[in-house]
């Protein structure tokens, strides 16, 4: 039995039942052996869902790669357009990325400032890119990702908590309120929105 056919099993059940029906006994069912023998290949259920974690990260990754905006401000957006597709159209390994509680989630701000998060390492590069051009304010870097990775991550979750009447309402105003997250930084800076 490989490590790869125990995290394959245990996507399956993540992507089946969801991150409350992720269990030990489910994720051995699903690959044909004895709950015992998955210690073999992970140390305990900690390690199973930090290798569901980094998969789920690894897809996000390659979605930020692919964005291909050459301005700043158009990545950031593209970024938060990237996001809210990764939460609808695979929200079971977007979950696994952001809210799976594996031992080795990355932890605001030092692993953020460590570089352990290669998308949050490439959104500070284009925060700082655009401060630099005048369009955004001088609030740290750090400061302008995390508040707007929060927002995102907050009305995503809003809208799977079927918190807004339509899909299209919640698209239209989730875009609104990046535009308004990234202006309000610009306004900071020179007391007028860009």
């Amino acid at each position: 039995m490989s490590k790869e056919r125990i995290l394959a099993a245990a996507k399956a059940v993540l992507d089946r039942d969801g991150l409350l029906g992720l269990t030990v006994r489910k994720v051995t069912d699903e690959a044909g052996l004895s709950p015992m023998a998955m210690y073999r290949h992970f140390a305990d259920k900690g390690a199973l869902l930090d290798a569901l974690m980094d998969d789920g990260l690894a897809a996000w990754e390659g979605l930020a790669r692919a964005i291909r905006a050459s301005q700043p401000i158009e990545w950031l957006i593209a970024l938060s357009e990237a996001y809210l597709d990764f939460a609808l159209k695979e929200p079971h390994r977007f979950d696994a990325a952001f809210f799976l509680p594996a031992p080795q989630a990355r932890q605001y701000p030092d692993d953020f400032v460590a570089g352990r998060s290669p998308v949050m390492a490439m959104a500070l590069v284009r925060v700082d890119e655009a401060r630099a051009r005048g369009e955004l304010g001088a609030a740290p870097a750090l400061d302008v990702a995390l508040a707007f990775s929060a927002l995102v991550q907050g009305l995503v979750s809003m809208y799977r908590a079927n918190r807004f009447s339509s899909e299209r309402q919640f698209r239209m105003l989730y875009r609104t309120q990046v535009r308004h997250c990234l202006d309000g930084f610009a306004q900071h800076s020179t007391g007028r929105p860009r």
